[in-house]
């Protein structure tokens, strides 16, 4: 079994994913250690002709490549969980890189009960430069802490990617579906009831995000459709904790339930 299996959804990639890729193919982690699965979704060609392209540079054993008709990021997580072998699971967004310690780093710190989290610093797309983001604040406010806690570190439960998750904390848990935001948040709420302990790695260990404006967590919507959106978001987390009352946080449910309204003053999803 690898130790690590790196889950990479794409829709219509561009030459981003390829200094994606490269990060992760230049891991001080030996490649025998660990597996990348891109999960193509949607449009087929000319992306899974290039990838396939850039993967057989490296040999089928290194890169794997996906293909699924269905549109949608949740899908193509789900997808690539279902063929993923590693005991640990990476997150990785196709416009996004690591630092070449990230792998090696989180998985010294894993064990099969806890979450290692990694760095985060955002670059802005048009200035090149580092700039403002909600995980990059928790990480600055948590650094050195051995053993943080749900709550304070509730900020790195928007997202699956900056971090190391154990397969057994995932469990038969996947990604909704029929959401196309917050999808994100809900799935890493149902898993938190599982999630015994919780580490920072050091601050050389980093996941970069890509700040693009045209990202669908950037785009603009009304004021009625993020509306409707809250009420459905937070409805789920309800009904997702009210299945397990006591295995869950109380404080971090509310924080979920808070932060999907406050959503309802913000014109753009980040």
């Amino acid at each position: 079994m690898k130790k690590i299996s790196v889950i990479i959804p794409t829709y219509r990639p561009d030459t981003y994913i390829f200094k994606c890729l490269e990060s992760l193919l230049n891991q001080t982690l030996p490649k025998n250690q660990f597996e990348i699965i891109v999960v193509l979704n949607g449009d087929k060609e000319p992306y899974e002709k290039q990838l396939s392209e850039f993967a057989e540079r490296f040999g089928e054993q290194t890169i794997q490549i996906l293909y699924s008709e269905e549109k949608g990021v949740s899908n193509a997580r789900n997808t690539g969980i279902e063929a993923s072998k590693g005991k640990y699971l990476v997150f990785v967004d196709d416009d996004d890189w690591v630092s070449p310690n990230y792998l090696t780093n989180l998985l010294s710190q894993a064990d099969p009960n806890t979450i290692v989290l990694s760095n985060v610093v955002a670059i802005d797309e048009d200035r090149k430069t580092p700039t403002q983001h909600f995980m990059s604040d928790a990480y600055a406010k948590n650094k050195g802490n051995k053993n943080v806690s749900l709550f304070k570190i509730r900020s790195y439960f928007s997202s699956p990617c900056g971090k190391i998750i154990p397969r057994n904390v995932i469990g038969d848990n996947r990604f909704l579906r029929n959401f196309s935001l917050g999808e994100d948040a809900l799935f890493m709420f149902d898993i938190s009831r599982k999630v015994k302990r919780i580490q920072m790695a050091s601050p050389d260990t980093i996941y970069y995000i890509w700040i693009r404006k045209n990202s669908a967590s950037r785009s603009h919507y009304s004021y009625f459709f993020r509306l409707k959106l809250a009420m459905r978001t937070a409805w789920r987390y309800t009904t997702i904790f009210l299945r397990n009352p006591f295995g869950y946080h109380f404080p971090f449910y509310l924080s979920r339930i808070v932060a999907t309204f406050r959503k309802l003053f913000q014109k753009t999803y980040k």
